[in-house]
């Protein structure tokens, strides 16, 4: 039987931790060409922050991505197909 708060898809929780996440934004530092500006980065974390297909904080709905380490990308784009409330900056 699953539990509580774990993902459909795999045996791992949706829960994610900061520790984890800050680990995955220090790896993505590490290519800088591929990240967009702050400015673009913070629009695209408030636009997710206001979006009700937002999970514990952390995970989109739609693709079951970490936000904040997703809206670092330039070539990365909202994954809700229907309406993206934000896009790829190439």
């Amino acid at each position: 039987m699953m539990q509580k708060n774990e993902c459909k898809g795999c045996v791992e929780s949706v829960i994610v931790s900061e520790e984890v996440i800050e680990e995955l934004l220090k790896e993505a530092a590490e290519t800088p060409e591929k990240l967009v500006l702050d400015s673009v980065y913070q629009e695209r974390l408030s636009i997710c922050r206001d979006c009700t297909s937002l999970q514990y904080g952390t995970t989109c709905a739609y693709s079951g991505c970490i936000v904040r380490y997703r809206a670092k990308f330039k070539r990365k784009a909202c994954p809700n197909i229907g309406n993206p409330k934000w896009s790829k900056v190439v």
